[in-house]
């Protein structure tokens, strides 16, 4: 009886440590979709000055 309890008890850790992983992993992959982002909006803010810099020269 011991021995089917301790497995259990066990099995309940594994599944601790898997669960902690798992969320770990998740917000590792928040953080890079927010990191991504926000490299999207300084692309689309460099293409507009870019955009801008270009009209200006193209103008003189």
């Amino acid at each position: 009886m011991f021995l089917i309890y301790f497995c259990q008890e066990r099995e309940r850790e594994e599944l601790r440590k898997r669960d902690e992983l798992l969320d770990g992993y998740l917000k590792q992959i928040e953080i890079q979709e927010e990191f991504i982002q926000k490299q999207k909006e300084m692309i689309e803010f460099l293409e507009d000055h870019i955009s801008k810099i270009t009209d200006i020269i193209s103008g003189a």
